[in-house]
């Protein structure tokens, strides 16, 4: 997008590029998002300038404006307003503009999920860039909102527009709380009257509920005016996990789920691979679920389970290599949760499931091919005396030659065991990758590194800002999840937080962490107005952070 900068070249006008800015817009029921490039022109000499038309392409369709016109005149031209006042405080939008907090119980436990659903109304007024809801609430996990619904409802006698938003929050301690209050950021839109004071409220607004100012004409007087909204908070009590009767196996999980467990192949040999597939399905928080412990592992190599993530279940896919033939079934796998109907922990024990091991392939023995010799023990001195006669002399070499000290002798001791020593170092580093997972996604980590600030610089130079922050959250999330050990679909801020606060971790370092998540999710809706300098100055946040963890020792 940066030709757009100099897109405006016209003589007698000086035009600077004041930068872009992204939005979501609602337009007749449809939530859509865009980008819109601000100028500045400012006329040189007296004379009349036209404008456009501009043109450019998107997937190979040509896009063309129209033409405006710009009369620079020798007055100046007066125009009578008012002082300026701050339209909030001039008028009473109490009913025509408010947002609500509701949560979907009012009693919880610890990690269990709580349907939290925002709503903001708005009554014949326009309204742009909304963002996404926010909560100052400590103690809670980050709010990930799905895709907002627009309708229309009845309130009071009066017809809204309803921009709904929803998402589930859960608590990471108990408590009794005031939860929210729940805040949206946006703009008032608002067509100034030049020649006389508005007589009503309804003289700023258009009446076509939400709408996008940027779509007027380049000179339409219209003003954003930034507002934030506030709900009303709403009362929950979080009451803890019951200590008595909980399993050892229990990793926090709540809900109601069930466990599905199989294995493949059942006939292998030693040495070679078993997949066992454990599926937890239902309904709770699965950024809780954690793989299901497995017992009776002896006889078996484990390697760190491969974890997908779906709407309503969480797959674990454990890869064991039996190590000898006398092993005849999997391990047993359990998990335990808490279910919250029954109020109480529920434990799922699967397994074993028979299989079958054979002895791999042994290699043969070396053995000496050669010519029987026809001389017996009893000749051994015989032997030893015996000088056969040659056919031919040989090869001739100078007096004094000495083949060791030939450099391509050496060359051909050399090579050969410096290939051995190579491919000794890569089996030992293969079979550490093997068997050290932490060491294995240290090293990913550390290759991650690398090459982030290449892979989000080439997305930084597209300028297109939901793709900058989707690779950007995957970059931040796939490094701290192999940087701090831990499974890539549960790293969030909060989980993050927890993680680090326990190793000492600079708190500046924490705070910017938490920015970044914060910024990635805003971005990534397209809800949040960012430039170039901002996903620059976001880059360079990221790699400080990748340096301070690279540095430190956790």
């Amino acid at each position: 997008m940066s030709r757009f900068r100099s897109l405006i070249l016209i003589d007698g006008l000086e035009v600077r590029y004041l930068g872009p800015s992204t939005m979501m817009t609602v337009i007749n029921g449809r939530v859509s998002n865009s980008i819109t490039h601000m100028y500045s022109v400012l006329p040189l000499r007296i004379g009349k300038f036209e404008l456009g038309p501009f043109s450019f392409d998107y997937k190979g369709n040509k896009h063309i404006s129209n033409i405006a016109f710009l009369e620079a005149v020798e007055e100046k031209v007066i125009m009578q307003e008012k002082p300026e006042e701050a339209l909030t405080d001039k008028l009473n939008l109490t009913d025509r503009l408010f947002l609500t907090l509701s949560l979907g119980k009012t009693r919880a436990y610890v990690n269990e999920l709580i349907p939290v659903t925002v709503r903001l109304y708005v009554n014949r007024l326009n309204m742009s860039d909304i963002q996404l809801p926010t909560f100052d609430q400590e103690g809670f996990s980050k709010a990930e909102f799905k895709e907002p619904k627009l309708y229309k409802e009845e309130l009071g006698g009066l017809i809204y527009d309803v921009l709904e938003f929803k998402t589930n929050i859960f608590a990471t301690r108990p408590g009794d709380y005031r939860f929210g209050p729940a805040k949206v950021k946006c703009n008032l839109v608002v067509k100034k009257r030049m020649r006389r004071a508005p007589s009503s409220i309804d003289d700023f607004f258009e009446r076509d509920g939400f709408s996008d100012p940027f779509f007027e004409d380049f000179f339409t007087h219209v003003e954003r005016y930034p507002i934030e909204l506030k709900s009303q908070d709403a009362p929950l009590m979080v009451s803890p996990l019951p200590g008595a009767l909980r399993p050892k196996d229990y990793s926090g999980a709540v809900g109601d789920y069930q466990f599905i467990f199989s294995a493949s192949p059942n006939k292998v040999k030693v040495g070679d691979p078993v997949t066992l597939n454990m599926s937890i399905n239902g309904t709770g928080n699965f950024n809780t679920v954690l793989a299901p412990k497995l017992e009776n592992t002896e006889g078996f190599k484990l390697y760190e389970p491969e974890v997908k993530t779906e709407a309503y279940s969480k797959t674990f896919r454990q890869v064991l290599i039996p190590e000898s033939d006398q092993v005849t079934q999997t391990p047993t796998a359990s998990f335990s949760y808490f279910d919250t109907d029954k109020k109480a922990y529920q434990t799922i024990v699967q397994g074993p499931i028979p299989i079958q091991v054979e002895k791999g392939k042994e290699e043969a023995p070396a053995q000496v091919v050669g010519v029987p010799v026809a001389i017996g023990p009893e000749h051994e001195e015989l032997r030893k005396d015996i000088i056969y006669i040659k056919d031919s002399p040989g090869k001739i070499v100078k007096a004094g030659f000495r083949i060791y000290k030939d450099k391509i002798f050496l060359a051909a001791i050399a090579i050969p065991l410096l290939f051995l020593i190579t491919l000794y170092t890569i089996h030992r580093k293969t079979e550490r990758l093997k068997a050290d997972t932490r060491y294995a996604r240290r090293l990913r980590a550390l290759r991650l590194a690398k090459r982030v600030s290449v892979t989000l610089k080439r997305h930084l130079n597209i300028n297109d800002p939901k793709i900058f922050y989707e690779a950007f959250f995957k970059a931040l999330q796939e490094y701290l999840a192999d940087r701090l050990h831990m499974p890539r679909g549960g790293i969030t801020a909060d989980i993050v937080d927890a993680a680090l606060s326990i190793k000492g971790i600079d708190v500046e370092i924490l705070k910017k962490v938490e920015n970044l998540f914060n910024t990635c999710d805003q971005a990534r809706f397209a809800l949040l107005e960012v430039n170039e300098l901002k996903m620059a100055d976001d880059l360079r946040e990221l790699e400080e952070v990748i340096k301070y963890f690279e540095r430190a020792k956790l």
